[in-house]
This record gives structure tokens, C-alpha cells and sequence, in this order.
């Protein structure tokens, strides 16, 4: 019931960094923000287009990083 309020809020996601930090995803019509949240905050607003080459630079090093940790190298 609550994810379903914050859904309808905007909230897209939230991604927990550690015990005292997350990354919040919030979309309202063409607004996006993403937020950092931890002892002290930050609010991004992005374009549509910015928030697709963030994705895009993220996808990269995610894919990086996996085949990085699946080479076995120290």
C-alpha cells in the first residue's frame, strides 16, 4: 500500500547505498530527480535526454565492472 502512495507520488525507485544512504529515482510528467540522501543531500534535475545518458554511462560501468569481477583478476 505505501510503495503503491509513493509510486503515484512520482517515486520510480530507491536504491539503498549502505545503512545511511540511498538514491532516489522520481519522475513527475517531464521532470526527473534524482536524489543522493545521506548526511548531507543532493537533488539533481534532469532533462529526459540527460537522464537517458546517465542510465547509458551507469549500463556501461555496470557491464565493465561485472566482466572485470567475472575475469577473476585481483
Amino acid at each position: 500500500m505505501i510503495e503503491d502512495e509513493l509510486n503515484a507520488l512520482g517515486r520510480v525507485d530507491e536504491i539503498e547505498i549502505d545503512e545511511t544512504a540511498a538514491v532516489i529515482v522520481e519522475q513527475i510528467e517531464d521532470e526527473i530527480t534524482v536524489s543522493i540522501a545521506s548526511v548531507v543531500s543532493v537533488y539533481l534535475q534532469l532533462t529526459p535526454e540527460q537522464a537517458i545518458k546517465l542510465s547509458r554511462a551507469l549500463a556501461v560501468a555496470a557491464e565493465r565492472a561485472a566482466e572485470f569481477l567475472a575475469s577473476g583478476e585481483p
